[in-house]
């Protein structure tokens, strides 16, 4: 199966603006923001969709939350902010993420 765009992304093959990094977690600026601040939050390992998380990946999802709470400070957003996951249809790229958006 071809890699996707985000495990692209995340092994460097296409460019991208990373906001953060660490062996668990990437965060980017979203292609076509739908806000002021359009944030990607992706795990590293590929996961399809939140369907698809296993028993023993939950715990990417607690790294994620911190690493938000984290933007949301850093980046002043915590008058106004959203958080959203996609699946099904709505999910372009099939790699679990989550949206950071603030006006």
């Amino acid at each position: 199966m071809e890699e996707c765009l985000f495990c692209k992304i995340i092994k460097k093959e296409v460019p991208a603006k990373i906001v953060y990094e660490d062996a668990d977690v990437v965060v980017f600026p979203d292609i076509t923001p739908k806000a002021r601040v359009h944030l990607l939050i992706v795990p590293t390992a590929h996961i399809k969709s939140f369907l698809d998380l296993r028993e023993e990946q939950l715990s990417v999802l607690t790294k994620m939350s911190k690493v938000v709470q984290r933007l949301i400070v850093d980046q002043k957003l915590t008058r106004a902010y959203q958080l959203l996951f996609n699946g099904g249809k709505h999910q372009h790229v099939p790699h679990l993420h989550l949206h950071l958006m603030a006006e």
